[in-house]
């Protein structure tokens, strides 16, 4: 037959087929609604060959009409600061995009910060039902949600539904969320390695020559702080809180999950357990930390709005994970400029690190597959990741410039008064798929240089190794109690070192540390003779 008359045919064939679907669409459903699709289907045809006719069976395209079904209900559950104005204008336009492609409808359900820990701990002690909910080692917290039953397994929904999400993270990094052979979160991209370090006000900074090439450690600042108290008049504290955390990547320790408190850990290169609280480096922290109390380079009492201290240049520098677009978040949260500098090295993947944000799905949605479809576009559809993120194009942000990808709030609008801005596109998904806020972070090409950091931390040795608190609940409960009245004051500077830290040590000996740690080597001799 000639070629140009079967294709004509095939058309003509699709034509009527699609006339056909429209003019027998079931009664009350809207045509535009109904969705047409092309199946392969086997049929027996006579044929004749060499003049004698005989059956065959041939494969032949039709076009079918399917009538979708109500778009299954997924709620996201998260914290925030409130239930934004705009947040059902931004719901509805995520849907528009989500029922289209993947016949989900999503109800976004933001808590407010200060009642989301308890409040999730009630829901999943309860067994509410409840689908995607943020999760994490310090809220809502990953680790005790997995071992009491409270999340749904991933590995099998995970690939199949999400192969995109599942794709764009290595497999090592990966097993940083498996506890016990399973996956229970999705890993947001961003930052994962720890850079603990310095940022400073610039004004401060300049004002008194500080140069951040000669700070290698916390204690460098010394200097600089006396030179702040000297030049401000006792105006201005030099550091923002009452103490320097004891950051344990700085240190070379890794987090332990449920079992953080207790003051178990194990170095990067080495998988023995031990009592942080007497480790060399504890020590030194908190003798540094008493130097400091006392030379009023630190707050006496708590900050009751650290924020509003920090806008209003009451204080010069902070620490924190110190990541390539540290300076644009800072200026974009306090008005200032700012310089920083990470001072943690070597840079270490732990498994604390890679699942700093996640979500999760609860093990009683009624709907994981779903869920998890709806992680699938967070984490690879640029459009719906912004509009949960940032709002709506033209109303809550705009563009400054297309081709380096930089936005902006509205002309003449403030944070404060905009009808939607979570400011956590970190807690969303992959943050690799946020826009720029301004030039320079954008020429830097912050998300890449990211990319690079968490590409070139080094594997801790316990990568996806999860403490598993139960066996020690109890001494768990009473060592974290009994270091947070007998060693946080040593470790913060709030009372004399010599004598009040042989004190810590005795109470949380007292509390069954020792127990702790016994557990926790018999659980890491296991996985790594597992590995």
């Amino acid at each position: 037959m000639n070629r140009k008359r079967s294709w004509f045919y095939a058309a003509l064939v699709v034509a009527v087929a699609l006339m056909i679907a429209v003019s027998c669409a079931p009664q009350g459903v809207e045509v535009e609604k109904l969705v047409t699709q092309v199946v392969v289907v086997k049929e027996e045809v006579t044929v004749v060959v060499e003049g004698t006719p005989q059956i065959q069976e041939v494969e032949i395209e039709k076009v079918v009409t399917v009538t979708p079904s109500a778009p299954d209900e997924i709620t996201y559950t998260y914290p925030g600061s409130g239930v934004p104005n705009d947040l059902q204008e931004v719901q509805d336009a995520i849907n528009e995009i989500l029922i289209p492609k993947i016949n989900v409808k999503l109800t976004l359900d933001p808590v407010d910060w200060g009642t989301y820990r308890e409040r999730m701990q009630l829901k999943m002690a309860a067994g509410e039902t409840c689908d995607i909910v943020f999760t994490a080692p310090w809220i809502n917290n990953y680790y005790v949600n997995v071992i009491n039953g409270a999340l749904y397994p991933l590995d099998d929904i995970l690939p199949e539904y999400a192969p995109g999400l599942y794709a764009s993270i290595s497999p090592s990094t990966w097993e940083a969320a498996r506890i016990k052979g399973h996956i229970y979160g999705v890993i947001n991209q961003q930052i994962w390695p720890k850079p603990w370090g310095v940022h400073v006000i610039k004004s401060f900074a300049d004002k008194y020559n500080l140069d951040l090439d000669t700070i290698g450690r916390f204690e460098d600042m010394e200097p600089f702080m006396d030179a702040v108290l000297a030049g401000e008049g006792g105006e201005v504290t030099p550091y923002c809180k009452r103490a320097i955390p004891f950051y344990l990547q700085y240190y070379g320790f890794t987090e332990m999950g449920s079992g953080d408190g207790a003051g178990v850990s194990v170095r990067y290169d080495d998988p023995t357990v031990v009592n942080v609280f007497e480790a060399p480096e504890w020590q030194t922290h908190a003798q540094m930390n008493r130097r400091w109390y006392l030379a009023d380079y630190t707050f006496k009492d708590d900050v009751p709005n650290l924020d509003e201290t920090i806008k209003a240049n009451l204080c010069a520098f902070d620490s924190h994970v110190e990541k390539p677009n540290q300076a644009t978040d800072l200026k974009a949260r306090y008005g200032q400029d700012w310089i920083f500098k990470n001072l943690t090295d070597p840079l270490i993947l732990d498994t604390g690190g890679a699942t700093a944000t996640m979500n999760g799905i609860c093990a009683t949605s009624a709907h994981p597959e779903s869920a998890m479809k709806v992680l699938e576009m967070l984490n690879t559809n640029k459009d719906i990741y912004r509009l949960l993120s940032y709002g709506i194009e033209g109303k809550h942000w705009v563009w400054v410039d297309k081709d380096l990808d930089i936005v902006s709030l509205p002309e003449g609008k403030t944070q404060a008064d905009m009808g939607y801005f979570p400011n956590t596109d970190w807690m969303f998904g992959n943050q690799f798929n946020a826009p720029y806020r301004d030039k320079e972070t954008a020429q830097l090409d912050a998300w890449e240089l990211t990319r690079r950091m968490n590409a070139s931390a080094t594997p801790h040795i316990l990568l996806g190794y999860t403490f598993d608190s139960k066996p020690v609940e109890n001494e768990v409960a009473q060592v974290t109690a009994a270091a947070a009245e007998f060693c946080a004051p040593v470790l913060n500077g709030l009372v004399d070192f010599d004598g009040n830290y042989e004190t810590c040590l005795e109470k949380v000996k007292a509390a069954g540390i020792d127990t702790i740690i016994t557990e926790a080597q018999s659980q890491i001799d296991e996985f790594m003779a597992s590995k």
